[in-house]
This record gives C-alpha cells, sequence and structure tokens, in this order.
C-alpha cells in the first residue's frame, strides 16, 4: 500500500524492500526443516496449565492465587475471567469436557461482576468480554437456554463506557493505551456473534489509537515496552478476525501488515519475544506473538503469497516451542526461569500473579488455535535466510541484528526500571536464552527478585575510568544520551553482519562511546572505543550462575571466562590488547531469568576488543 499523500497513514513502511530480499533468500543451512507441529501444540501445552488451576477455584467460581494468599491486587474475578478464556478453548476444542460445569461457574461469576462493574467496580473490567465470550461460544449449547439467556444478558446489557476503567467517560484520549485495545476486541466479538452493538463505542474508542502507531507498525504503550507493542496487534488482529469493517478498517489493516512485518526480525531465532520494558520474560508475550503470526499468516494465505504466510506460520510454532521446557516443568514457570513458583522471581511488582498470568498462556495459546490455519506449510524465516540490522531509531530505541542463528538485542536509551543501556541480549539458536544474556540487570528492578539486586546496571559493553578516576558505565546512563547514530557496514547472507553504534551526550569523563559489532557464523566480536581523557576501559560480562533451577560452571582464564550450562560452553576472549585485567566483581547481578556474576576486563587506553560464541558440547 502507498501512503503516501495520505496524512492519517504514517511515512512509508521502512522495511518493504529489505524483508522482500531476506525472503528471497534460501536457508543458510542444507537441513531445514519444518517443525511439524500442528495446532495441537496450542491444545497440548494449554491443557495441563488450565487442568492446574481447577482447584483455585473457590465455591463462587472465582480463581483464588495459589501464591499469594491475600487479595492486594483485587484479582480473583479477573482470573476466573481468564480461566473462562482460557477453558472455553478447550471445550470448544474437544477437551476438558469433564470441566463444564467449573467453566459454567467462574463464566456466572465473572460475567455478573462484570455486569454490575459500574456499581461495584472490578479490577481489569476491560479484560473480561474477550475471554468471557470465548466460554460462552463453548458452553451455549451445553447448558440449558435459561442459562444462556442469562448469559446474553450479562454479557450484552451493560454500558462498556460506564463498566470499563479505560474509556474516553473516565480518561483523556492520550490516556488510553494498550488496555482499551482488550475492551475493543472483546466488544468487536460481542457484535459478531449478536450479544451487543457497540459499534459507536469501538469507532471513537479506535480513533485514539491512531496516534501510537510507529511507520513500524509498532504500537506505543507509555514508556514503550515491547511486551505491549504485540499485545495491542493481538487485539487488534481479533478486532479484523471478528469482520470489524468500519472507518478505522483500513489503517488498521496497514498497521498490522507493518507490524507482522517488523515481527519478523525484531522475534528471536529461539523463539523468544524480545526483551524491552514491564511484562517481559513471561511466558504469554510467546503465546501472543502466536496469534499475531497466525493472522498474519491467514493473511497471506488469502493474498496468495504463500511464501510470507509460512514464515509466519514457522515464527508462531517456534515462539510456543521456545516456552515449552518451561511450561513442561511440575508445577510450570509461568517466567522464564527455573525459580521455585512460590519465590515468584521476576513477577512485576505489582501485578503479575501467578494464577492469572499462567492462565493468560493457556487463553493466548487458545486465540492462536482459534486463528490457525493447518493447511499453511511452514517457509524459512528471514533470521533462517539471511543476515540483518534492524534500527528502531526513536520509538523503543532498539538495535536487532541476527546472522546464522546468533541474535543481538541493543537497547540505546534504556528505561532503567527494567533494562540497562547497551548489549542486553545475546542469542545463539538453539542454545538456552539465558546462557549469554536474554534481558539485562537493572539495580532497582520493578519486578521481584530473590537474591539482593545488583549495584550497578548490567548490559555488556563499557565502562571507563575518568582523570579523577570515577568509574562510569554506559548500562547506568539513559537520559544523558542525546544522539545515538547506528551505521550499518555490511549485511551479507554468505560472510555476516557488521554495524557500528555510537552514543554521544552529556555522558561523564568522555565525548562518546562507540561500539562496533561483527557476527559470522562462529561468533560475535565486539570493539569498544570510548573518547576522551579517560584513564582506564572496562567491559563488563554477566556470567550465568543459575536460572532457580540448575547452576552453571563458571571459570575464569587468562584471557576471557567460560560458562557451562546444559551441554552449551559459553567463551568470551579479549582480543585486544594483549595486556588485560581479568576480575569477577564481588557481587551477584540478578534479572528474570536467574543469577549472574559480572565478569570484568580492564585496560589502559581507549579500545577493547572481545569475541563472544558458544558451542555445543553434548
Amino acid at each position: 500500500m502507498d501512503t503516501r499523500g495520505n496524512p492519517s497513514m504514517p511515512a512509508p513502511f521502512p522495511l518493504e524492500e529489505k524483508i522482500r530480499e531476506l525472503l528471497a533468500g534460501e536457508p543458510a543451512t542444507d537441513n531445514w526443516q519444518p517443525t511439524g507441529c500442528t495446532k495441537e501444540l496450542y491444545v497440548e501445552l494449554s491443557e495441563p496449565i488450565v487442568r492446574r488451576a481447577v482447584p483455585w477455584q473457590d465455591r463462587d467460581g472465582r480463581i483464588m492465587d495459589p501464591y499469594a494468599h491475600d487479595d492486594i491486587t483485587g484479582f480473583p474475578s479477573f482470573a476466573a475471567a481468564r480461566f473462562v478464556g482460557a477453558l472455553g478453548f478447550l471445550i470448544s476444542a474437544g477437551r476438558c469436557l469433564d470441566l463444564i460445569e467449573v467453566c459454567a461457574r467462574s463464566l456466572e461469576v465473572a460475567g455478573s461482576d462484570l455486569f454490575h462493574a459500574h456499581q461495584k467496580p472490578v479490577r481489569g473490567a476491560d479484560f473480561y468480554p474477550k475471554e468471557l465470550m470465548r466460554g460462552y461460544l463453548a458452553l451455549r449449547d451445553k447448558v440449558d437456554r435459561s442459562t444462556v439467556a442469562k448469559w446474553t444478558r450479562l454479557l450484552g446489557q451493560y454500558d462498556p463506557n460506564r463498566n470499563y476503567g479505560v474509556v474516553l467517560s473516565k480518561r483523556n484520549a492520550d490516556e488510553l493505551h494498550n488496555i482499551v485495545t482488550f475492551a475493543i476486541a472483546g466488544e468487536g466479538c460481542k457484535k459478531r456473534y449478536g450479544i451487543a452493538d457497540n459499534s459507536d463505542f469501538i469507532e471513537k474508542h479506535l480513533d485514539t489509537q491512531r496516534q501510537r502507531f510507529t511507520e513500524f507498525g509498532m504500537y506505543r504503550d507509555p514508556q514503550d515496552p515491547m511486551t505491549y507493542d504485540y499485545t495491542a496487534r493481538m487485539n487488534l488482529s481479533l478486532l479484523l478476525f471478528w469482520g470489524y469493517d468500519g472507518v478505522h478498517r483500513t489503517f488498521i489493516d496497514e498497521m498490522l501488515r507493518r507490524g507482522g512485518l517488523t515481527s519478523l526480525l525484531f522475534v528471536s531465532p529461539t523463539g523468544e519475544a524480545p526483551f524491552g520494558g514491564r511484562s517481559n520474560q513471561l511466558q504469554f508475550n510467546e503465546g501472543t506473538l502466536a496469534v499475531v503470526c497466525e493472522y498474519e499468516a491467514n493473511r497471506y494465505k488469502a493474498l496468495g503469497d504463500l511464501r510470507l504466510a509460512g514464515a509466519f506460520k514457522r515464527m508462531a510454532r517456534l515462539a510456543v516451542l521456545s516456552t515449552r521446557r518451561w511450561l513442561e516443568m511440575s508445577p510450570l514457570r509461568f517466567m522464564k526461569n527455573g525459580f521455585p513458583s512460590e519465590l515468584q522471581h521476576g513477577r512485576q511488582s505489582s501485578y503479575g500473579l501467578y494464577g492469572i498470568y499462567s492462565l493468560l498462556i493457556a487463553s493466548q495459546l487458545g486465540f492462536a488455535h482459534l486463528l490457525a490455519d493447518d493447511s499453511i506449510e511452514e517457509q524459512p524465516t528471514p533470521f533462517e535466510t539471511g543476515g540483518y540490522v534492524l534500527h528502531l531509531p526513536d520509538a523503543f530505541h532498539k538495535v536487532f541484528a541476527t546472522y546464522r542463528g546468533y541474535h543481538l538485542e541493543i537497547d540505546t536509551k534504556a528505561d532503567h526500571h527494567y533494562d540497562a543501556t547497551g548489549l542486553g541480549r545475546v542469542h545463539r539458536a538453539f542454545a538456552p536464552t539465558e546462557l549469554i544474556l536474554s534481558t539485562p540487570i537493572v539495580p532497582d528492578p520493578g519486578y521481584l527478585v530473590s537474591v539482593d539486586a545488583a549495584p550497578r546496571s548490567v548490559a555488556i559493553g563499557p565502562g571507563w575510568q575518568d582523570a579523577g578516576e570515577n568509574t562510569h558505565w554506559l548500562a547506568d546512563h539513559s537520559d544523558e544520551i542525546e544522539t545515538v547514530r547506528v551505521d550499518v557496514r555490511r549485511e551479507n547472507p554468505e560472510t555476516g553482519v557488521e554495524f557500528i553504534v555510537t552514543y554521544r551526550g552529556d555522558l561523564p569523563g568522555c565525548e562518546s562511546v562507540t561500539e562496533q559489532y561483527t557476527i559470522d557464523g562462529d561468533g560475535v566480536t565486539i570493539t569498544d572505543r570510548v573518547s576522551g581523557p579517560i584513564r582506564s576501559l572496562f567491559v563488563q560480562i554477566p556470567l550465568l550462575e543459575t536460572d532457580g533451577l540448575q547452576h552453571a560452571k563458571v571459570k575464569t582464564t587468562r584471557t576471557g571466562f567460560t560458562v557451562e550450562y546444559r551441554k552449551f560452553l559459553y567463551s568470551v576472549e579479549c582480543l585486544f590488547p594483549s595486556e588485560i585485567n581479568v576480575f569477577i566483581e564481588p557481587f551477584t547481578a540478578p534479572n528474570r531469568n536467574g543469577i549472574y556474576k559480572v565478569g570484568c576486563f580492564k585496560a589502559k587506553g581507549n579500545r577493547i576488543t572481545y569475541r563472544i560464541s558458544v558451542t555445543d558440547i553434548a
């Protein structure tokens, strides 16, 4: 779609040509093969989650969190709605038929709470309708007519302007963020199945959301959390799936198209969703991406583009498969770590309880199942056919780079409640994502950790000692950074990827920080330079100690470090200069995924070059 000259559209999509070129390539390996999965994968992973939650239901049908023994967050009814959505999907798929009465009990109480929310507000009412409709549709032919009539009244005969929380009747337009997209999607589902027609509500609230999209088709929630980009796009995908054809359809459709294509470049080759901001590293992220990718796969099948449809189909399956090892633990881990569930290590400080967010995983898998078309055959994704750099320069402030299974994510201006500036992720396909680093480390995290937080921000990258012998770390800075320049030197499917990131601004004791990255089939080589009258240059490297369940073996060598973990060996070697001090800091540094030690290089001069690689030692 050519959007030039149309003021209602953002600037032309910057990635159009790049994605087409990447999709034209062949897989870098001769043994490429599809996952072999079908949409039954969604059922197989969802059912154990739901069955585990059945004992959490109280006599009224609300869902009590197994690890939060007080109601400080007011979420039992909210959790009941999520339970209904997840269980309703399974019943529709012919599973959990022994739980029909259990599902009906939660649908009844959550529906009643939503219906009366204008008199007695409930937490998260905007999230309810999408989930409750899943239960309604699953059960309407399995209960008596009077019960169906009652549910129809509860779901259809309330005013969304009064009962929801994040709506124009209660907030300014610029305060309406991702939460309102849940309400919009729910109202779209209700209209599709004749429960209620609140089209005016949908149109007015969609109008407030147009300003939130970038030219990349990404949705901007406050502080640019990556999770709520694809969460909002998921809800709007469902809205269109349920037949929305109002005045905003063309705009939304184009933003979803762009956002889907951008997602193909920022998802890790492991299938893991990117880090960035709140609600990160929970397993529902990948379930959400699966919904987005299944929707986009259907789009391209309808257009006759089976190559692109197949790439999205593969991405959906890889995303969900990436969560399997945690979901198959007993009890399942709703975060990407192995800590005992009762510790809730990595959970958001003020929300994100185990019960509701494990049920969210099952619910998202259900929506992915709803959209999935198994006739679409998997095709290679861009990270399997080429090498590329994606720069999101302003909104989201990220750089992604991928080549031959290695994947980098750099935050150039971090939100220090959750992330640190610099290289915050290095993945290699098939290796555990926490092995090197999956998300940065911060000293005052907006999430729970089970040990003392680190005394400083930690990402892979430089620090420096100024003329007064004060030490500064790039990871600690954000507001001081005024400009970030990204120069792409090479994006070659045969020889690799090379690019330079330069930071300038009010950085103490230096004029600029430059990081040069080269990715080839054997690893990642990084050269850090700090300009100005510095006394010494440092590089800090997180070294995994434990994921909460398994421990790693960390060793120090003359020129670097090794970490052995789950049959993989992670190596960091300093290549320049030859005279270097190698040491490990005396503190531990937790993030959502585990507990790390922090290895450091220290050298005279203003340049250090080092190499990161991962090998299979199975």
